[in-house]
């Protein structure tokens, strides 16, 4: 498809999106929300923060997210999505931003200096007055916000392009369509959780429901509860589900992101419901780079249409409408993303391990994934993070890891004498019974690191 093509169609699927619900009495959200209550919860934050230049989200409710991403398509304030919304991230960001107002579904805010705005579907129609103005293809739009590998908040600014070209993607590669309804596991906050449950579901008018389940049982009420056709989950949410001997879940579509979903999983998903898991690679920052389905028997990743890749000295690197506009580009508008890579063809490739997870200890290089490797070789052993700890001032790493499942510390101590390097064993081992994620379904790097804070 060329650039001008994709611009039409942008500008179009922009259009369709703020003239209003193409069917305004179907269901958006299952047996709760029909589009034109959607939309007239839209046509009240037009009204009443038109004036606000940005705005952060203070809730996960999928109806409201929705609501709000639609005002601010049509010329309503910027967003921002915090990736989490417990107090301490909220005031972190707000402290990065300076937001003085944000829209909930009625949930209180940790900071009482913060005007809290709670959109209504009786108050205001769509269109409204003044009519929406869409705005800037290449304008701001969402700012998405991550906890980054040393916690810190890093944002992440998305334009009209980079996510509903995206979008578009995932409608036309997936074939979403109106008479789809979609369970996410992923919270709408989060890029994967935003694109696939909600703007793929608004590109398409399709349905989503009310939920965000995480557990088994939960999962498996929700889809079949609404009848659902489409799952978005997360690796740590299959690997559940795969000791969950439950009932077939008669989806049509299944996805996973934010994290690499292991193959037992994948099989198992696949086996149970005869359908596979579309993995989908990629991050905030570059958006989707490429996909697989094992049960196809696909074993290496294929990359979207709109999405080339390169291989620079084994490093991959990306280029799309996709990627945000604060990343390093270099002169072909290509962004190393970090990870190494074999191509198996001109657009498919396998992933061999994370460029910067090499270290030094002691003036020796330890690559981390080779350590996790051997932990994981150790009987019981379900999960494992291997990661460097910053030592002192000195540029030197500690390298730690916390192992999830039934295992014996000494035991595995023992084995990594005989596995490993003296300078490339981990220095410290936590052993829990669940390592700890956050929402996005990411490693909590803060809870990690406290373990040996305390240790």
């Amino acid at each position: 498809m060329s650039s001008s093509t994709v611009a039409s169609t942008l500008a179009d699927l922009t259009r369709r999106l703020t003239a209003g619900p193409t069917h305004p009495e179907k269901h958006f959200v299952r047996t709760k929300m029909a589009y034109a209550d959607l939309y007239r919860m839209a046509a009240h934050i037009l009204r009443d923060l038109g004036d606000e230049k940005v705005v952060c989200l203070g809730t996960d409710d999928r109806a409201t997210v929705s609501a709000a991403i639609l005002a601010a398509l049509a010329g309503g304030p910027r967003l921002i999505l915090p990736y989490a919304l417990t107090p301490s991230v909220l005031e972190e960001i707000r402290g990065l931003t300076g937001y003085a107002c944000a829209i909930t579904a009625g949930e209180d805010l940790p900071d009482s200096g913060v005007r809290r705005f709670v959109p209504q579907s009786e108050v205001a129609e769509w269109p409204c007055d003044p009519s929406p103005t869409p705005v800037d293809m290449d304008g701001p739009w969402i700012d998405l916000f991550t906890g980054g590998s040393t916690g810190t908040p890093r944002s992440w600014p998305k334009t009209v392009r980079n996510l509903l070209a995206e979008t578009l993607n995932i409608v036309e590669t997936y074939g979403v369509t109106d008479t789809d309804c979609i369970v996410s596991t992923a919270s709408p906050l989060h890029i994967y959780g935003l694109l696939y449950g909600i703007l793929a579901a608004l590109a398409a008018s399709a349905t989503i429901t009310p939920g965000t389940p995480s557990f088994p049982v939960e999962i498996e009420k929700e889809v079949l509860q609404h009848r659902a056709t489409m799952l978005i989950s997360l690796p740590a949410h299959y690997r559940a589900l795969t000791a969950h001997a439950g009932k077939k879940l008669p989806v049509r579509l299944a996805f996973s992101s934010a994290g690499m979903l292991e193959q037992a999983d994948a099989e198992a998903f696949g086996a149970r419901n005869q359908v596979g898991v579309n993995e989908v690679y990629g991050s905030t920052e570059t958006g989707g780079v490429a996909s697989r389905n094992r049960f196809l028997g696909e074993t290496d990743f294929t990359t979207f249409r709109p999405v080339t890749v390169k291989r620079v000295d084994e490093n991959l690197w990306v280029r799309s409408d996709f990627l945000s506009p604060n990343l390093p580009l270099d002169a072909a508008g290509y962004y190393a993303i970090g990870d190494r890579a074999v191509f198996t063809a001109p657009d498919r490739f396998m992933l061999t391990g994370r460029s910067d997870s090499v270290v030094k200890v002691g003036g020796k290089r330890v690559d981390l994934a080779e350590v996790r490797d051997r932990i994981l070789q150790h009987d019981g052993v379900s999960e494992a993070l291997v990661t460097a700890l910053p030592v002192g001032r000195a540029r030197e790493n500690l390298i730690v890891a916390v192992v999830e499942g039934a295992v014996d510390g000494d035991e595995l101590n023992a084995r990594l004498e005989t596995a490993l390097e003296p300078y490339a064993r981990p220095r410290r081992i936590k052993i829990v019974n669940k390592i700890p994620i956050t929402a996005a379904g990411k490693y909590d790097r803060r809870q990690i690191e406290m373990f040996f804070k305390e240790s």
